[in-house]
């Protein structure tokens, strides 16, 4: 099946739009001056999570966690990747498709020693900027906690 993919770059969001469903895989870039190792730790362990991603971060299994928000948003997600110091990837009970998934990624520039946190998400179309504002937040959240 031959699949339309259009690539839109604005700032530190990246778009990558399939004509086949109202599905965006939304890419945001963020700076932190943070190390790697300590980055980590807050995307990747319930309590790192808890401090600026969800208001409640359960492991309920081998390798399943349950995130919860004091709306009452509660998500269940089981970790399929995780490399150390690098990333974490989960996929949602709540995805649309197989091939969605949320993930942290830790990148360091080899030059400048400069880290980036990449979070990946599969969105609906229209929802953009809702998004990007939410994980704004959330980041500025993550910033506050580890002093960046």
């Amino acid at each position: 099946m031959w699949c339309k993919m259009v690539f839109l770059r604005i700032s530190n969001i990246i778009f990558m739009s399939s004509s086949s469903n109202n599905r965006l895989k939304l890419e945001l870039e963020y700076p932190l001056r943070s190390s790697m190792h300590i980055l980590y730790q807050y995307i990747s362990s319930p309590s790192g999570l808890q401090s600026w991603f969800a208001d409640h971060v359960d492991i309920i299994g081998s390798g399943r966690y349950r995130f919860r928000w004091e709306d009452d948003t509660e998500v269940n997600a089981i970790m399929v990747k995780n490399v150390t110091n690098k990333y974490i990837r989960f996929t949602l009970d709540n995805a649309q498709g197989e091939d969605e998934y949320l993930e942290f990624r830790i990148i360091q520039d080899d030059i400048t020693g400069d880290v980036e946190l990449v979070i990946t998400e599969f969105i609906n179309s229209g929802e953009e900027d809702m998004a990007a504002s939410i994980w704004d937040s959330a980041v500025d959240s993550l910033r506050h906690v580890i002093g960046a």
